[in-house]
């Protein structure tokens, strides 16, 4: 089995070399891009200003009531994104790690929910024995944005570059030569979907690295202690109001920690891992019902790619219809590969009107990967070649 599954390997390699040197020179030339154009956080807080000015100014001139809705929540989420990095600019000012303790003694005694935030921060930075320096969003930052963003690329790829695993091997008839190795069908179709895995976790990780390197150079790595929050728990509430720009996920107290941001994006690429491996699975299970390597690319464009779209378009930030459908999406891998970042802060639940933590997500991305992993074995064993 390890002997065919490198064999398998070798072979795809060569077949797909030059596709993996596009992939790569892609790869590079995204995150340069995105790098490039990232701004100081004083800058980034300027542009929200102007998009804030630029959203108001389209609600007030909308035609009708859903545009107007779209442009309130899209208001809203504007004017979270000053409001947090109004008060990130504020703490790095007055950071003085000479006056943690007091900080920390004063806001336990306040004992306050609305400070444990704060109180948690202020923890972590005397702890790590963090300096002003290190509080400013630098490189390893932006390199975890530059990775989100390259999300939807990255199930492109993945399509792109894995749906042909079995289809592939009719048009030049060499399926034939497949089965009539000393291994079974089963094993064929299990060391096909080993080799996919390795192909999409290996572009996962070249990326990362490559976001990080380019990340670095062009904005050091001085923020790779940058406290980073996780873990947050909502529970639906349904006291709380319901509209187009507010959900009934109300957050508990208590469940939030911080972590360093090093530590957060070694998590988040193992969460993406998992996550493609339930997608790949689909694509595998595509390749192996369809007989023609162009019928499977476009029915995993149709299926990946619409869903992807769909989620993109007309579910994210739309509480009135997570609240309706979420029930359902959640046992979906995309929302997940989507917001991977979510999934790490706890934010996923509210985005999905669902209590979702990692183990969730874990159990739902190994559901997609058993089901399909046995439909495959299963249409591949019973298939006639003659």
């Amino acid at each position: 089995m390890n002997k065919y599954i490198w064999e398998e390997f070798k072979r795809v390699i060569i077949k797909k070399k030059i596709l993996l040197i596009v992939i790569l020179i892609v790869t590079v030339a995204f995150g340069l891009r995105s790098i490039s154009k990232t701004k100081t956080l004083e800058g980034q807080l300027q542009g929200d200003k102007n998009l804030l000015n630029i959203q108001k100014s389209g609600r007030d001139k909308a035609d009708n009531e859903i545009r107007k809705a779209d442009f309130s929540r899209d208001i809203v989420e504007t004017e979270k994104e000053i409001k947090d990095k109004e008060e990130q600019l504020n703490q790095i000012n007055i950071y003085d790690k000479s006056k943690l303790d007091e900080q920390i003694q004063k806001l336990e005694k306040e004992n306050n929910s609305k400070n444990e935030y704060e109180l948690l921060q202020l923890k972590y930075e005397k702890k790590h024995n963090i300096e002003k320096s290190e509080l400013t969003p630098k490189g390893m930052y932006t390199a975890m944005e530059t990775l989100m963003d390259f999300i939807p690329l990255f199930i492109l790829i993945t399509i792109v570059l894995l749906s042909d695993m079995v289809s592939g091997e009719y048009s030049p008839n060499t399926i034939k030569a497949l089965i009539t190795k000393p291994i079974s069908r089963k094993k064929i179709i299990i060391s096909k979907f080993i080799v996919s895995i390795i192909l999409s976790t290996g572009t996962i990780i070249m990326s990362a690295i490559i976001f990080i390197v380019e990340g670095g150079i062009h904005l050091g790595f001085s923020d790779r202690r940058l406290p980073f929050d996780v873990g947050a728990k909502y529970v639906l509430d349904k006291s709380l109001i319901l509209s187009s720009i507010t959900s009934q996920m109300k957050y508990v107290n208590g469940s939030r920690s911080i972590i360093p941001l090093w530590n957060a994006i070694i998590e988040l690429i193992l969460i993406v891992i998992v996550i493609s491996a339930a997608i790949v699975s689909v694509i595998l299970l595509i390749s192996t019902i369809c007989r023609n390597s162009l019928v499977s690319s476009l029915a995993s464009f149709t299926l990946i790619g619409g869903t992807t779209i769909w989620y993109m378009l007309g579910f994210i930030g739309k509480y009135l219809v997570s609240a309706k459908y979420g029930i359902f999406v959640k046992f979906l891998p995309i929302p997940y590969m989507i917001d991977s970042m979510g999934i790490l802060s706890g934010d996923i639940s509210v985005q999905l009107t669902s209590s979702i933590n990692v183990f969730f997500v874990l159990m739902v991305c190994l559901g997609w990967i058993l089901i399909n992993t046995f439909l495959s074995t299963y249409v591949f064993g019973k298939r006639n070649f003659d």
